[in-house]
């Protein structure tokens, strides 16, 4: 009889694994762009040795440490440029007075790239939430001598039209960053990184909707580890909690759905390289 019940009780804890196995790759396909080629190497399959990854706000290269990750540890060059110290942002969870914020994201943007590795960090403080009423011209140029200095193959930023979040400063950025890309007389592929259409379409309301209908489709994707991903939000304490008030989803939860970082060239697609 004993034996009955423990053979009983192993093929529900089965089948509850398998129905929470099946659930999990559901909801997984909810965030995923079906059919999209996972990148192998940063440096043999994008042929980049040396990246500039360009972002408006401290917390903005969460959205692609996958890929810098990568190409530090296949040995790439890696240089961040973060055009304001984010010190407009609201904090999740208080952690300083308003006034000096900026000093705390600057520093945990800096801590973050020190974590991945890179080898080059540039912050400017130009003013958070401003972007669209700076210099367009002067943008350009500071993105322009970033790009001097670091030697960037390949650049990455935010989808103009998109920008993930269609937020203001992530669009002026990514159109400075193509304009300087495009003034300078290097070869140089720029990439967009992107966020998942499905996720956008299921769970982003109005305004997901049209983010995914302005989105270019992604030409590759990389693995994104959860726990780097964690671990980022970990070291941008102010803004640890941000995904929970704004979204209802725990960074644990977010990332274990969302498992890879999506990215598209600017141009005629991976063929380009």
């Amino acid at each position: 009889m004993r034996r009955v019940v423990l053979i009983s009780i192993a093929a529900t804890a089965a089948i509850l694994l398998l129905a929470v196995l099946a659930g999990l790759l559901i909801a997984r396909s909810m965030f995923g762009e079906p059919g999209v080629e996972r990148l192998s190497s940063v440096t043999e399959d994008l042929g980049a040795q040396r990246l500039l990854f360009v972002f408006a706000h401290p917390d903005d290269e969460i959205t692609a440490n996958a890929l810098m990750r990568r190409a530090v540890e296949e040995g790439a060059h890696v240089a961040l440029y973060t055009a304001t110290r984010g010190e407009a942002g609201t904090q999740y969870p208080p952690v300083i007075d308003q006034p000096h914020l900026g000093v705390v994201r600057e520093a945990e943007a800096r801590r973050h790239g020190f974590d991945i590795g890179v080898d080059r960090h540039t912050v400017e403080d130009l003013g958070d939430g401003q972007l669209a009423d700076h210099d367009f011209e002067d943008l350009v140029a500071r993105v322009a001598a970033e790009i001097a200095v670091a030697g960037p193959d390949t650049v990455v930023s935010f989808h103009p039209q998109s920008a993930i979040s269609l937020h203001p400063d992530h669009m002026t950025i990514g159109r400075a960053t193509a304009e300087a890309v495009a003034r300078s007389n290097r070869q140089i592929d720029l990439v967009w990184v992107l966020a998942p259409r499905p996720a956008l379409n299921r769970f982003g309301g109005e305004q997901g909707a049209r983010i995914a209908s302005l989105q270019p489709a992604p030409d590759f994707a990389v693995v994104a580890p959860a726990r780097d991903k964690r671990r980022a939000w970990a070291i941008h304490h102010s803004q640890s909690e941000y995904l929970q008030a704004e979204y209802g989803l725990p960074p644990w939860l977010l990332y274990t759905l969302w498992t890879e970082e999506y990215y598209a060239f600017a141009g005629e697609g991976w063929d380009r390289r």
